[in-house]
C-alpha cells in the first residue's frame, strides 16, 4: 500500500499565492496524531508556532505534546469564539487544518492575513465531507489518497496543493485507511512545508469530472442495515466501512432476520474447505450467527441484542 510519488509539486504554474504575504507564524488547528506530526514538521523551522483544538478529547495528545515542548496551546470549542479569534489575526499567518472540524466561514477565508490549508482525507473531489474512508470502502474504491488544499466557504472545494495515492487492500478497515491516510498525510505535509513557507507553491482547481460526492457526518451505508440482497464482496465491503475498532465514530452494523433486529458484534471472512458447485449467495442465520455463503467463502456476522421488529417498520 506504498502512497505514490507526491504530485501537487509538479502541476503547471496556476494559482500560485503572490497576492499573499510568507508567513511570519503558523497556527495549527486539529487533533490527534496528525496535528502532532503537523506540528513536528513545523517546529522544524523558524517560524513561531501554536495550537488550537475544537473537539474535546478525553486524552489530547496535541495538548500534551505542546507542554512538553513549550508550544502554546488552546482549546476552543464554541464556534463564534473561534471566529472572532481568526479575525483578529492581523499578522500574516499560515493556518494548518489538521484534521479539525471547525469550517471557516467566508468573513475569516476574507481575512488578508490568513493563509488557510485543510487535509483531507481521500482525493478530491470524491468522497468530501466526513468519514471519507467509510465511503471509500464501501463504494468498493481500489485507490484512494490524501489532499492538502486551499480552504474556501464550501467544504472541500479549494484548489488542490497537493495529493497522494493510497491502494485500498481488500481486508482494510476504515479504521486501518484512517490510519493510514494520517501517515501520509503527515509525509506530504513535511514535503510542502518548505513551498508553504516560501509562499512558492503551486495549486491547480478541483477537477469535477472525477466523481464528485459529499458525505454529511450523520450518512451511514445504507442506514447502516445489511442488505440481505447484496453481493459477499459488498456486503463484506460494508462491514469493514463502519469497522473504526474501539472508536464510535458511526453507529454499529445491523440487519434484520427472522422478524428480529440485531447488532452486529463480530465478522469474519472465511474461505472454505468444502467447495460448492450451485452458483449464487445462501444466507442462513445459526444460532446468533447469520451466514452468508458463496461457492468459495463464506462471511460470518456475530449478532446480538435481538428485539422484536414492529409490523409498521
Amino acid at each position: 500500500m506504498a502512497a505514490a510519488k507526491l504530485t501537487g509539486q509538479h502541476w503547471p504554474k496556476w494559482n500560485c499565492n503572490k497576492a499573499r504575504l510568507k508567513p511570519e507564524r503558523i497556527i495549527i488547528i486539529g487533533t490527534g496524531r496528525l496535528g502532532c506530526n503537523c506540528l513536528e514538521s513545523c517546529l522544524e523551522c523558524s517560524l513561531p508556532v501554536s495550537c488550537l483544538e475544537s473537539e474535546r478529547q478525553p486524552f489530547s495528545p496535541l495538548a500534551s505534546m505542546c507542554r512538553k515542548r513549550g508550544v502554546e496551546y488552546r482549546q476552543t470549542f464554541e464556534r463564534d469564539p473561534l471566529t472572532d479569534f481568526f479575525l483578529g489575526i492581523t499578522q500574516p499567518t499560515l493556518v494548518v487544518s489538521a484534521f479539525n472540524n471547525y469550517i471557516f466561514p467566508a468573513q475569516v477565508l476574507e481575512n488578508p492575513a490568513l493563509n488557510v490549508i485543510n487535509f483531507h482525507n481521500a482525493l478530491l473531489p470524491r468522497h468530501r465531507g466526513r468519514n471519507a474512508a467509510t465511503w471509500s470502502i464501501f463504494e468498493q474504491d481500489t485507490v484512494t489518497g490524501i489532499t492538502w488544499h486551499q480552504v474556501k466557504s464550501k467544504v472541500d472545494t479549494g484548489d488542490i496543493i497537493a495529493e497522494k495515492q493510497i491502494s485500498i487492500a481488500n481486508d482494510m478497515t476504515a479504521l486501518d485507511l484512517s490510519l493510514k491516510t494520517l501517515e501520509v498525510a503527515a509525509e506530504a505535509f513535511r514535503e510542502i512545508l518548505p513551498s508553504l513557507l516560501k509562499n512558492s507553491y503551486f495549486a491547480r482547481p478541483v477537477s469535477w469530472n472525477n466523481g464528485a460526492s459529499y458525505h454529511r457526518s450523520t450518512d451511514v451505508p445504507n442506514g447502516g442495515w445489511l442488505d440481505l440482497n447484496w453481493s459477499l464482496d459488498k456486503a463484506y465491503a460494508w462491514l469493514r466501512s463502519l469497522d473504526y475498532g474501539k472508536f464510535k465514530v458511526l453507529p454499529g452494523p445491523r440487519l434484520r432476520v427472522l422478524g428480529y433486529e440485531f447488532n452486529v458484534t463480530a465478522y469474519q471472512l472465511m474461505r472454505r474447505d468444502t467447495l460448492d458447485t450451485q452458483p449464487g449467495i445462501f444466507v442462513e442465520f445459526t444460532g446468533n450467527t447469520l451466514i452468508m455463503r458463496s461457492s468459495e467463502v463464506e462471511l460470518l456476522m456475530s449478532c446480538e441484542s435481538a428485539k422484536p421488529v414492529l409490523k409498521n417498520e
